[in-house]
């Protein structure tokens, strides 16, 4: 089904160039629902994108994280008849069936936005379906073409969003970490990789998906209260040097700022270190490649 839809629509995708912007019909990930029509679409082949992840019932706001790589938008109007749990089900499905790993989801006033702050989503990214009591919402992620695209899918009463965001990042870092790796890398070898720690793109901001690895690594601390560690971050080749020696010590960074300030672990225990591109674990020449060397590690010490 996959492969039917990506070959169908690839064939059908339209480029028309203009200062970055290109208008396209549809995306290969997305097959619209039956009977909607497209209302609007546009994709930036590079740009930065506000992913809303939550909303903030007392601020009257919605929370979001900042993505970047190329952007494509699009609005259908739905089909007459149809509701907006029947139409969000079928979107769902589908990307469920393609691997979305959920970042945040809502359904309808009271979980999504309030009677008066439907237009929140609106305003904060231009997202414009959530506008009804029952509208629905879902921002992801998934595997496509090598890369990570995030998507955030947004079902209302007169029509249905549809934003995709293809980053650089591969999917790698997302299986779960545990004391026992940590410990036996660090026995082993001295120093081990910490997988599923995520970063804001080209930025040292740590996700929230990021809470289960601080979680463990705030384990392993706490069993082995004599241990001290230098958090060691590393990135790919892209960009100078002197960029990614800079940016690899601020995650370092941020990774003992929240074992400090969310599990109580004492500062002294942990020093930063950047080492940027000079230490790979494997080639930068190739996509793969470089998203595993975009990493962080621990050193005994």
């Amino acid at each position: 089904m996959i492969k039917k839809m990506l070959l169908a629509l690839a064939a059908a995708l339209l480029i028309s160039a203009a200062q970055g912007q290109v208008t396209v019909p549809v995306h290969p990930l997305i097959e619209p629902y039956e009977g909607s029509r497209l209302g609007s679409s546009e994709a930036r082949a590079f740009d930065e994108y506000r992913l809303i992840n939550g909303f903030d019932f007392e601020a009257r706001e919605a929370v979001s994280m900042t993505v970047q790589g190329r952007v494509t938008r699009m609005y259908f109007t739905n089909p007459d008849g149809r509701s907006e749990l029947e139409i969000f089900a079928n979107y769902r499905d589908a990307l469920d069936a393609a691997g979305l790993e959920e970042i945040w989801s809502c359904a309808g006033d009271g979980d999504c936005t309030t009677g008066s702050t439907r237009n929140a989503f609106s305003r904060h990214n231009g997202i414009s379906a959530i506008n009804g009591p029952n509208s629905r919402y879902v921002a992801g992620r998934l595997s496509y073409q090598g890369r990570t695209a995030y998507i955030a899918l947004a079902v209302g009463r007169r029509g249905t969003s549809i934003d995709i965001v293809e980053t650089d990042e591969m999917e790698q870092g997302l299986a779960a970490i545990s004391l026992e790796g940590l410990l036996g890398g660090l026995e082993t070898d001295g120093h081990v990789r910490v997988d599923g720690l995520r970063f804001a793109h080209d930025s040292d901001e740590l996700l929230a998906e990021s809470a289960h690895a601080l979680g463990v690594l705030a384990a392993l601390l706490e069993a082995r209260p004599n241990l001290s560690l230098y958090v060691v971050g590393h990135s790919d080749m892209t960009g100078s040097l002197a960029h990614n020696l800079d940016l690899s010590e601020r995650r370092a960074a941020s990774v003992i700022a929240a074992l400090v300030e969310d599990y109580a672990i004492p500062a002294g225990r942990l020093e930063a270190r950047g080492v940027g591109p000079l230490a790979p674990e494997t080639t930068n020449a190739t996509q793969d490649g470089r998203a595993l060397n975009r990493r962080v590690e621990v050193v005994a010490r």
